[in-house]
């Protein structure tokens, strides 16, 4: 069976940054699990976005990795409704933003798709409410795992996951020099992921490129086969949602900086609401190809 594919690159403009995710717009209902893992290898990608019928939304959205599928893709949400609105949507001119829906495993969401000169300028999607709960996690395994010293993590800071749909672990460390220069043992990242039972480790320092970002980060999920995402939609959401509860902002409106390090630079805007996260960023469309699954 041949699937027609995008690669859109989220969070940036560039086709050099940001974290690219496939999309693939009138997904074929006889495709199977294996297919979709095999063409998320394929396009070497993090995540693939599959569009589909819906009865209760817009439109319903698979998201694959290469080894499983997953609730909620941050990245992949920009970029499928990026395309949806670029490629299949002919009715925006004149207008400033439309709210679409996604039907997902965590739900309905809204996407809004902001507009500027009748072309695409952000997506922002809807997460789910900030969900915190304590884990007693330990710096000494946590510096041996990402090859820096006890020191070097802020243990000042609540012990905890956070989820806005997937969970992730926030450590603060306290330099970007550290952040930059740590090299994580990926086998012994997966062991503490299901330990904890989250999807990575999001490690973050508020020693940023940008003084008006919150943080820049590093996320670790080789859980889902991946060993280092560029830039984390549902990660970023949810961590400045734990900032946020936890007294360490009191912004409502941030943005949050990932993949400097690795030479994807992009950027994720954040807002938090009383009972949910809302997240978005720009995209840019890198290739379109026929893929044999």
């Amino acid at each position: 069976m041949k699937v027609k594919a995008l690669v859109v690159n989220a969070f940036t403009r560039s086709r050099y940054g940001g974290n690219p995710a496939g999309v693939v717009l009138d997904a074929p209902l006889s495709l199977k699990p294996s297919q979709m893992m095999k063409l998320t290898r394929f396009l070497s990608v993090s995540e693939t976005a599959f569009i589909y019928p819906s009865r209760v939304a817009d439109v319903k959205v698979r998201f694959y990795s290469p080894r499983k599928e997953v609730d909620l893709c941050g990245h992949a949400t920009i970029a499928a409704f990026y395309a949806i609105a670029s490629k299949k949507m002919k009715n925006l001119k004149g207008r400033n933003s439309v709210t679409m829906t996604q039907e997902t495993r965590v739900g309905v969401l809204p996407v809004e798709v902001t507009l500027k000169k009748d072309e695409c300028s952000m997506v922002i999607m809807n997460q789910g409410s900030i969900v915190v709960d304590d884990v007693d996690w330990d710096a000494s395994k946590l510096s041996s795992v990402l090859n820096i010293k006890p020191g070097d993590i802020d243990t000042t800071l609540p012990r905890q996951r956070v989820s806005t749909g997937l969970y992730t672990l926030p450590v603060c460390v306290k330099s970007y020099d550290t952040l930059k220069n740590m090299k994580p043992d990926f086998k012994k990242i997966k062991d503490l992921c299901r330990c904890y039972n989250v999807g990575s480790i999001h490690v973050y320092t508020f020693n940023t490129l940008n003084k008006y970002s919150l943080y820049h980060a590093r996320n670790f999920a080789p859980l889902y086969g991946v060993n280092e995402d560029p830039v984390t939609g549902t990660a970023n959401g949810a961590v400045t949602g734990y900032l946020y509860l936890n007294g360490l902002t009191r912004k409502k409106r941030v943005w949050c900086e990932q993949g400097d390090v690795i030479g994807r630079p992009g950027r994720v805007y954040v807002e938090v609401h009383d009972d949910h996260i809302r997240v978005g960023g720009r995209a840019t469309l890198v290739s379109e190809q026929e893929i044999n699954v």
